[in-house]
């Protein structure tokens, strides 16, 4: 499990320089990578065929952003609707490791086997995946009538509760060889101690007195 264990703090580089400027809700957030050190940031109002990059740099508004491999940063990202194509998981990792991401669909756009390693999603609500050259699957992992609050009416309490949901996919599943699945442990108290062979990340003093929702995509 060498995916993301040798950086547990990576919060993920678009919480920086990406996706800090949230678009609106009828419109979607496309990513892609480039080249080796190139990522394309897209705002698409129509659907574009799963990874055509030309078909989205045409009908997407797109810009390209410097893409710094192994840089570590401290800002979680909250979205709505992101799309990612991805070309192999060191990149799917950088981007999204312990982001947190509500709506979410990724796709393989090379042909190639990927191993058993984990990726961590705090606050994912529905999952969409699509392998190369297979069919897309979705999963709802819960929903907002799902999130509890002690108080209902503040918005930021609500969205602080999305840190203790956490999933971890596991991207061998975009191998297609099974159906899309998940299974969720509820009132875990410590990723670390618990479920240590999981990657987590330390959120400091504000979890001391909460539990996390896991879920595990496989």
């Amino acid at each position: 499990m060498t995916f993301y264990r040798s950086r547990p703090f990576l919060l993920g580089f678009l919480g920086f320089c990406i996706l800090k400027d949230l678009v609106s809700s009828q419109n979607y957030t496309l990513i892609f990578e480039r080249d080796i050190n190139n990522i394309r940031n897209c705002s698409c109002f129509s659907d574009v065929r799963n990874c055509d990059f030309n078909q989205a740099s045409v009908k997407c508004d797109c810009k390209t952003i410097t893409f710094q491999r192994n840089r570590t940063m401290s800002r979680l990202v909250d979205t709505g609707a992101l799309t990612v194509w991805f070309l192999d998981t060191s990149t799917l990792g950088q981007l999204l490791n312990f982001t947190i991401i509500h709506d979410l669909k990724l796709s393989l756009c090379v042909d190639t086997a990927l191993p058993t390693q984990y990726l961590a999603i705090m606050g994912l609500m529905r999952l969409r995946v699509q392998p190369y050259g297979a069919p897309e699957q979705n999963l709802t992992i819960y929903n907002n009538g799902d999130i509890k609050s002690h108080d209902q009416s503040s918005q930021s309490s609500r969205e602080k509760s999305f840190l203790f949901h956490i999933s971890y996919l596991d991207t061998s599943l975009f191998n297609g060889n099974s159906f899309l699945k998940s299974y969720s442990v509820e009132n875990v108290t410590s990723i670390a101690e618990n479920l240590p062979k999981l990657p987590y990340v330390s959120l400091g003093s504000t979890t001391s007195n909460r539990s996390y929702v896991v879920t595990l995509i496989y």
